[in-house]
């Protein structure tokens, strides 16, 4: 029996064990990404993986006349058309409601912890400091008015990650404050609003997906309520955060720092192209409590090998209930 054809890109980067595993279960055709794709390509698939910066929109989709199904390793499907995906039958296998799986792949939580103490004690830039031969401590410490012990954090969203996060500032006994609708947590403090927990939060962590009740939920009037000093972290979607507001706000002095890996719009065609000319990374480039990094969240072997691979399985499991 012929195996079902499927087009992966090398842009996605898989770990060579996945490739095989890819191989051993599909005929594959390997492109180097969506933009070498060809009407006459894509029309022969069953399965196309999806892969950030590029756009699985009805015209691509249309051109997909024997597509089943669309696989991303992601959490996100905003480059995908879903309702239009699912109006013509192809199903989308994504990590977006994988909780059981995704509660052992906490890499995303680390990055956002690992950016709070980067950006509160300046490690960066007091490495950079060292490298330039200086040799000021105190420089550094005159940057970071309390220990994280005395400060309190504050997390939107407490999801799989957020609740992880909220260990994580326990763990460094900081007072942990948390807004979820959704969710009640006894362990912590629940604020009744976005604007309480602003006023309540040395820190802000933002753990949402991003949608239309989400985009710019953290706004001008939330980074107002929050404290004189303050930080705020994002390993959430870019669009979340007002990053106009955010801009002002660091520039006045109201908030202390931020870390970000996420930036509005990362997701889109062409986004890297005017990367240098965005205002917060020019910003970034000469100053020293604002720190970003390139989406590389989940980015570690070993969670790369298992999302991976749950794609692949997810996708495998789909064909088998579709009788392919």
């Amino acid at each position: 029996m012929a195996k079902p054809i499927l087009i992966y890109y090398k842009i996605l980067n898989f770990q060579e064990d996945i490739l095989k595993y890819i191989e051993e279960n599909f005929d594959s055709i390997t492109l180097p990404d969506p933009g070498h794709d060809t009407e006459e390509v894509l029309k022969k698939a069953k399965v196309l993986f999806a892969p950030m910066g590029f756009m699985f929109d009805k015209n691509k989709i249309d051109m997909c006349s024997a597509l089943h199904v669309l696989g991303t390793p992601t959490t996100g499907e905003l480059h995908i058309d879903v309702d239009y995906a699912r109006k013509k039958n192809i199903s989308i296998c994504s990590l977006r409601n994988q909780k059981e799986f995704l509660s052992k792949i906490t890499p995303t939580a680390e990055l956002a912890w690992g950016l709070i103490l980067c950006v509160t004690r300046r490690i960066p830039w007091a490495h950079d400091s060292v490298c330039e031969g200086r040799w000021e401590g105190k420089e550094f410490g005159n940057c970071t008015p309390r220990m994280l012990s005395n400060m309190s954090l504050g997390i939107v969203g407490m999801g799989r990650l957020g609740s992880w996060m909220a260990k994580y500032g326990h763990s460094f006994k900081m007072d942990v404050f948390y807004y979820d609708p959704f969710v009640t947590d006894d362990r912590y403090i629940k604020s009744d609003n976005l604007l309480d927990l602003a006023k309540s939060s040395d820190i802000v962590s933002i753990h949402v997906h991003l949608s239309k009740d989400t985009e710019k939920l953290i706004n001008k009037s939330f980074i107002g309520a929050m404290k004189k000093g303050s930080y705020i972290i994002n390993t959430a979607r870019g669009g979340i955060l007002d990053e106009e507001a955010l801009l002002e706000a660091l520039l006045s002095g109201h908030l202390a720092g931020a870390g970000l890996d996420m930036l509005t719009g990362e997701h889109l065609p062409g986004f890297k192209d005017t990367l240098q000319e965005h205002s917060l990374v020019k910003y970034a480039n000469t100053h020293d409590n604002l720190l970003i990094t390139p989406k590389m969240g989940g980015a570690t072997i070993d969670a790369w090998e298992k999302t991976e691979r749950r794609i692949v399985d997810l996708i495998i499991e789909e064909l088998k209930e579709r009788g392919q």
